[in-house]
């Protein structure tokens, strides 16, 4: 059996940034996420691990994040959406109904019998989808609003710079919408019966740079599972691919520079990080939570 929970946490780093966009206001001087300064053939870059759910609190970032996004002259992210064209995203691989199994049914016909609108809402949305939705139904009861998520924020505060893209939204579609019938209907049943505190465990190790923890928890469950395939799809590979992203962009004659990066979490973590799969080309990163960077 998959480990769903890990799964949903991974939507919950790297792809709630999917659903809602926007701004922030406040002070978080005290959080330490993931945050790397990476220098290659006389280049500097940023790279920040970032959550796609927040709220004001989180603003503004701790000042050696707010130092290098203001000096920076480009930023990359996974996917800008606002490129994209969601509602013919959504068309392609969003919607198409799968046939529910009966433990499924059971968990949604208890959870929507107060919540028929929004359940009547959700019927005609692919499973993949229904769950993402879920997960930021649950995290907006719990205070937290993809409108305060980092890289959210940080494009509407790009101004001039350039944003550069190391995937795409469709590509983000078009991997979510391939996950078998099974999965996608368990990270449905997850969405909805996950504990607020497994939820929250999240946001607590990304504000406290806790990196053991954010990757125990976003591969640790499902390479304990044997879920090592899963993790190759969801993670690894994607992290060679940002990797040589990140390269090409740094190399780039076009590229304004220094860049700042920012990527969900879950990526600069566990054992294949991005970083891991930058050392083959000599990239050198360092923590600026242990070293200084700025």
């Amino acid at each position: 059996m998959i480990a769903t929970s890990a799964v949903r946490r991974l939507f919950s780093l790297v792809w709630l940034s999917l659903i809602s966009i926007s701004m922030a206001v406040s002070a978080a001087p005290s959080d330490k996420p993931p945050f790397y300064q990476i220098d290659y053939q006389g280049q500097t870059a940023y790279l920040l691990g970032s959550i796609h759910v927040g709220d004001a609190s989180f603003y503004p970032l701790p000042k050696p994040i707010e130092r290098a996004f203001t000096q920076s002259a480009g930023l990359v992210v996974e996917a800008d959406v606002r490129g994209a064209n969601v509602a013919e995203l959504l068309a392609k691989y969003g919607t198409g109904k799968l046939a529910m199994d009966q433990q499924t049914k059971n968990v949604m016909t208890a959870y929507c019998q107060d919540k028929q609108r929004q359940c009547a809402a959700l019927e005609n949305y692919a499973p993949w989808l229904q769950s993402m939705q879920l997960s930021v139904g649950r995290y907006a009861a719990l205070g937290y609003s993809g409108e305060y998520g980092i890289d959210a924020v940080l494009v509407s505060q790009a101004g001039s710079k350039p944003v550069y893209e190391l995937e795409s939204t469709e590509f983000q579609f078009k991997l979510l919408a391939s996950f078998d019938t099974k999965t996608q209907w368990q990270m449905v049943t997850e969405a909805i019966e996950a504990p607020d505190s497994d939820m929250l465990k999240l946001i607590t190790a990304w504000r406290s740079g806790n990196e053991a923890e954010l990757a125990d928890l976003m591969e640790g469950e499902m390479l304990r599972n044997g879920e090592t395939q899963m993790v190759e799809k969801m993670l690894w590979g994607r992290n060679e691919t940002m990797a040589q992203g990140i390269i090409d962009l740094m190399q780039s004659s076009s590229t304004a520079k220094p860049l700042f990066v920012v990527v969900g979490a879950g990526h600069l973590v566990g054992q294949k990080s991005v970083q891991y799969y930058l050392q083959p080309f000599g990239i050198k990163a360092k923590n600026c939570w242990k070293q200084s960077c700025l």
